[in-house]
């Protein structure tokens, strides 16, 4: 055969193999999301003509990767042995002519995945679509043969059409590979929620004291009250465990999980798991870490002179990142009341600073301190009373009510500027 004609075979072999591999690393890296959503809201596109039909659509691009090798083999191997004959004997250029064939489509077939797996996966396959549909067609009755028969011997019957081209796609060259921020945007089904993502970046610097739970709250019993009364505390708050302490809450000895109660227990110490410490100081990473690490889901936080300053649990963690957290026993008990007259709120004072700033725009100072009562302490250096009112220009804020040592509720006010002013 006439050496150009093994040219032109070679080179439309080389466009074959370099097409259908851009599109088998493409398809795969779309996603099963991606997929199903293409193949359901988009079907009068060409993309959704594609993925609409994905067994036809894998076996075209099978097919097409074969026949790429194989006219790349053929017209590369006539070609090179043809030039090398003038050289060597003519089995020792066609031996060598197919070992460098072979080693040239390999070469070629992984640079090509390489490099589309570079680009994002959306606007590959957008650009060939138009080919690989005009490909679909001229292989239809050979994919839809192969589909029919292959259908006859399919194990999993449930499976869908989707899954079977993202199975088959996930056992391919390049399967595991981070998606680049152009195919985060891209892709419909990866939504970011802002907050959150704003909030992990956040976490590094959180510190365990920042998310625990403190002393004030902590719900426990005596040792010495019996398994009675720690069965009438689980009743009452919902909690699956139960601090254990002796004395004071300074002195805690561990917790119980009601699921010990099953074993009817005689004693609560037959059922005390004891509790680690950390120090309040502690970052939450940190922490997050050693929960996964040893199976742990709650901790007592120490502060700096080793009192009981709080507890910390998996979910007070979680939350930092992904916000409250509700189960059926939490209950909404923090008061936030918009009054009618402009600026007056009537609020909890276990309100974080963070959220009454993002919800109602209040400006509050930020400092070292989480909420409301913090923030009131940290301007008073005191404990107030029922009736106190403190003034930090624009905001006037009045205790409403105390719990012992604790404030309750308060009236914030924000007196509004005057345009004369």
């Amino acid at each position: 055969m006439d050496l150009a004609y093994m040219y032109l075979i070679a080179a439309a072999g080389l466009l074959l193999l370099s097409l259908f591999s851009v599109a088998e690393v493409a398809l795969r890296q779309i996603g099963r999301a991606y997929i199903r959503l293409q193949a359901t809201e988009n079907q009068n596109s060409l993309i959704g003509f594609l993925l609409c039909r994905e067994k036809q659509t894998l076996f075209t691009i099978q097919l097409g990767v074969s026949l790429g090798l194989l006219l790349l083999g053929i017209g590369g191997l006539g070609s090179l042995s043809t030039l090398l004959q003038q050289y060597v004997q003519p089995w020792a250029a066609f031996a060598l002519a197919s070992l460098v064939t072979i080693v040239l489509a390999w070469m070629l077939f992984l640079v090509v995945g390489v490099l589309a797996s570079l680009v994002a996966a959306a606007s590959v396959l957008k650009v060939i679509s138009p080919l690989l549909a005009f490909f679909l067609v001229l292989f239809y009755p050979i994919t839809f043969l192969v589909t029919a028969v292959s259908g006859l011997f399919s194990a999993n019957e449930d499976e869908t059409e989707t899954d079977v081209l993202a199975n088959a796609l996930a056992f391919q060259p390049f399967a595991v590979r981070l998606q680049s921020p152009d195919e985060i945007v891209l892709a419909p089904s990866s939504e970011v929620d802002s907050k959150i993502f704003n909030n992990a970046l956040e976490f590094k610097n959180v510190k365990v004291r920042e998310c625990m739970v403190p002393r004030t709250e902590i719900d426990a019993i005596e040792l010495e009250e019996g398994v009675q009364v720690l069965r009438e505390a689980f009743i009452e708050t919902g909690h699956s465990k139960i601090l254990i302490y002796q004395d004071s809450l300074d002195h805690i000895l561990g917790y119980c999980h009601q699921f010990s109660l099953f074993n009817n227990p005689a004693t609560v110490e037959e059922i005390l798991t004891p509790m680690e410490a950390v120090p309040e100081t502690m970052l939450a990473r940190e922490l997050f870490v050693k929960f996964i690490t040893e199976h742990r889901s709650i901790v007592l936080v120490l502060d700096e002179f080793g009192g009981t300053s709080g507890i910390v649990t998996l979910e007070d963690v979680m939350e930092e990142i992904l916000g409250d957290i509700n189960d059926e026993y939490d209950e909404e008990d923090l008061l936030e009341q918009a009054l009618p007259q402009p600026g007056s709120y009537l609020f909890s004072a276990r309100q974080e600073i963070d959220y009454l700033n993002e919800k109602y725009e209040l400006n509050l100072p930020e400092g070292d301190y989480e909420t409301l009562g913090g923030f009131i302490l940290s301007v008073l250096q005191e404990i107030p009373t029922a009736g106190d009112v403190i003034v930090v220009p624009p905001f006037e804020i009045r205790i409403l009510s105390m719990d012992e040592h604790r404030i309750n509720t308060v009236h914030l006010s924000v007196r509004l500027t005057s345009p004369e002013e």
